[in-house]
C-alpha cells in the first residue's frame, strides 16, 4: 500500500474527529496535494454531519428501573428457591439419621425391652424395620408433597 491508500484509509475517521494529532497533521498535508481525497473527505463530512443531525433514539421512561425491579425480585426468587432447597434437603437428612441412630439405640436396648414384654427379639426387630422402613417412605412422601408445593408456589409468583 502507498501513502495515498494509507491516507484514504484514515478520511473516514477524520471525518468523524477520530484521529490522533500526528495523523490529523498527515491527512492535512496530504489533502493540500490531492483534490480527490479533499474531496472524498468533504463527502465523508457531509454524511458525518448528517449522521449527527438525526435524533437520537431514547429509552422509554422508566425502563431502568423497571429493568432493575425485574432482575432484583429474580434474585431474590432465586434465593428463596435455594433456601427452599436446601431447608427440604436438611430435613430429610435429618429424619433419616434420626431413624438410623433410633435404630441402633433399639438394638442396643432391644434384649432388654423383649424381656420386659415378653417378646422375641426377632419380633421386635422386625417391628422396628418395619416403623423404620414406614418413617423413611413418609419422609421421602413429605419430602416430595412440600417439594411441589414450593415448586407450584415458584409458577404462581
Amino acid at each position: 500500500m502507498n501513502q495515498h491508500d494509507d491516507i484514504r484509509d484514515l478520511l473516514t475517521l477524520a471525518a468523524a474527529g477520530a484521529l490522533d494529532a500526528a495523523e490529523q497533521r498527515q491527512v492535512e498535508e496530504h489533502l493540500r496535494q490531492c483534490p480527490g481525497c479533499r474531496a472524498e473527505l468533504e463527502s465523508w463530512q457531509r454524511l458525518t454531519g448528517a449522521l449527527e443531525a438525526l435524533p437520537t433514539p431514547q429509552a422509554p421512561p422508566g425502563l431502568v428501573e423497571r429493568t432493575r425491579g425485574r432482575l432484583e425480585s429474580q434474585a431474590v426468587a432465586g434465593a428463596q428457591h435455594r433456601r427452599k432447597q436446601v431447608l427440604i434437603f436438611t430435613l430429610t437428612v435429618c429424619a433419616w439419621m434420626f431413624s438410623v441412630l433410633t435404630w441402633l439405640g433399639f438394638r442396643m436396648i432391644s434384649g432388654q425391652v423383649g424381656q420386659v414384654l415378653g417378646v422375641s427379639s426377632i419380633t421386635l426387630t422386625a417391628g422396628w424395620a418395619a416403623y423404620t422402613l414406614v418413617s423413611w417412605l413418609m419422609t421421602g412422601l413429605a419430602t416430595a408433597m412440600l417439594g411441589k408445593r414450593y415448586q407450584q408456589e415458584g409458577r404462581t409468583a
